[in-house]
This record gives C-alpha cells, structure tokens and sequence, in this order.
C-alpha cells in the first residue's frame, strides 16, 4: 500500500511538471512513510491579462483591443466629407464606406430620412510616403472620382504641429446620355469636374486640430446666365480630440465672390459665382478601434463628393438635417 501511494505521488509530480511554466515546491505529505515531494501550476499574473487592452476592459474581460496611438490630425484621411492633410503610409491601403441619408423633417412615414439612402465606396493607397491615390463611385448622380494627395509640409519622420498637403479630384458624371436632355450634344467633357484644394491644419497639442482649406473648383459644364465655371470656395474644418477612441469633427465651406476670377479664367468675365444662401456645414462624432473608424454625423449635405456639396446649396440644418456614417477600414 505504502509503495502504491510513493508510485502515485512521484507520476503526480512528473504530471505538473511537464505543464507547468512557474511551480512551487511544496513539503512532503504528512502521511507516514512517504518522503516525497510534488509541484502544482501557479498562473502569471500577465496570462490573463490580454494584451493592449485598457484597464476596464480587462476587468469586464471583454477581449477588445484599444485603437493605435495617433496624433489627433493622423486620425483618419477624412474628417466627415473633407479631406485631412495627412497622406497613408507607403504601400498602405484604406477602404471608406460612406451612406448619406435624407432630410429628418421628411417624417416618420421615411423613417425620418432613412429611406433616402445614397451610398459612396472608395479605395486609398499609399503610392509612397507623401503620396496617396483614391478612387471611388457614389450611388448619387452615378458620380466616379479619381484623386490624389501629396503632402508638402510636416515631415514623416519627426512630428509638426503644421501640415499641408494638396488635392486633386476629378469627378465624372457617368449617367445615361438619354438623363442630359437640357444640353444636347453631350460630349464627355461636358461631364467633369474638378477640385483643388491646399490643406493647412495646425495641431494644438494632441488633442486639438484646426484646418484652413482655400478651394478652387472647376465646373466644365454650367448655366452661364446662373454661375461660374470657375468657383473658388473657402473651407475648414476642426476636430477635439477626447481620447484615443473618440474625437468630435465639425467642417464647413461656402463658394466666395473674388475679383482674380476673370482675370485667371476670361471667359467667366460676364459671369459671377453663385454664393449660397446656406454653405456646407457638418458635425461628427468619431470613434477609433484598432482597425476601424466610424464616423456619425449630421449634415445638410446629401453629396458625398466635394465637387457638389461645396457649390449647391444645400439648405437649412432646420430643413435638410441628415444623418450620415463612414465605415474606414485600414490595412
């Protein structure tokens, strides 16, 4: 009996042994005759303590990790429809996903503008480390676009509270000829427009970003007794940075009347540019995870591209309040 009970003490300690990463040794039994000793597993402190997760989470054990340290004005390529002043990093791709909804006076009957859906897919890459390459379709007005950023100011390398990069867009109208039936013939000219934009944003601290973006949009095909083709437009945007999982977004831009308009562009001489009554204005709420970023705002703008929403009037927040969400993945 006393042999059988030393056997099975000595496999127990082989047992824990072999799976046991931290053992403690423990005194021998107190039963007579048996002068042996055995191990048992003691868990680390850190197994159980998921890596990169905030302390509330590991608490609630929930198992999500927090999003990457970024500088406020590296968030994300976009604030809600405007571009930042940051470019991807080399060889890194974004996929955004934007749905724009209607107006919430449209009543309960449209589910206060749900109905009303348009929706925008896009693609970025960073071509290098100033450098990035969008292209995208939007369900609204079958508009496709092709873009590219460079960014000019604030080094890679050691973080600037000053950036700048400039944008190019071009859109295309891509609708059937048969929808152009005021203007006829319809040439593929007729169809585009373009954007350029210098983005300034200064970086105050790491938890405030204000952007300065002067705007010069290019319509090729316009009402000449309405507008100009040449509309210069003045922009900005700012975001507040709460901490690494939330920041609140508002931009705002409205097209301007300037006298250098005739003078780069003489054959908008007899034409001046259409101010709106009601610019462009949005605010978001922005929440960051690890390998996504949601936006949810509210706008008086249905169009997703700055081509349009930046020269149309798009109403009153009391009349055209929208509702409206970016998904952006990176990778």
């Amino acid at each position: 009996m006393k042999r059988s009970l030393v056997f099975m003490a000595m496999l127990s300690g082989i047992s824990f042994s072999a799976h046991a990463e931290n053992v403690v040794e423990l005194p021998a039994s107190l039963s007579p005759g048996i002068q042996t000793s055995h191990t048992i597993v003691t868990t680390p402190k850190t197994v159980n303590k998921p890596l990169g997760l905030m302390a509330k989470q590991a608490n609630f054990g929930e198992g999500l990790y927090t999003p990457p340290t970024l500088p406020v004005d590296a968030k994300s390529l976009r604030m809600v429809n405007q571009q930042s002043a940051i470019t991807l990093p080399a060889k890194q791709w974004e996929m955004y996903i934007q749905h724009r909804f209607g107006a919430l006076s449209s009543g309960a009957y449209n589910w206060y503008g749900i109905d009303q859906s348009f929706m925008r897919i896009g693609l970025d890459y960073g071509l290098n480390k100033n450098t990035t390459l969008g292209i995208s379709r939007s369900s609204m007005g079958k508009i496709a676009d092709l873009s590219v950023k460079y960014q000019f100011l604030g080094s890679k390398k050691k973080e600037s509270s000053w950036k700048g990069a400039y944008y190019l867009n071009m859109t295309s109208d891509i609708r059937k000829k048969s929808d152009f039936t005021d203007q006829q013939p319809m040439y593929y000219s007729n169809r585009l427009r373009f954007v350029n934009q210098v983005i300034i944003t200064k970086s105050f601290g790491d938890k405030f970003v204000l952007g300065l973006v002067p705007t010069w949009v290019h319509v090729n095909l316009v009402d000449k007794n309405v507008n100009s083709n040449d509309i210069p437009v003045l922009a900005s945007f700012a975001r507040v940075k709460f901490n690494e999982r939330y920041c609140l977004t508002a931009e705002m831009a409205s097209p301007v009347n300037l006298p250098v308009v005739p003078l780069l562009n003489p054959r908008t001489a007899n034409t001046s540019v259409n101010v709106p009554a009601n610019p462009y204005m949005a605010i978001g709420l922005d929440i960051f995870t690890a390998k996504h970023v949601f936006h949810l705002s509210f706008s008086n703008a249905q169009s997703m591209n700055e081509s349009y929403l930046y020269v149309t009037d798009n109403g009153s927040f009391k009349q055209t309040l929208r509702f409206g969400f970016n998904i952006v993945r990176r990778w």
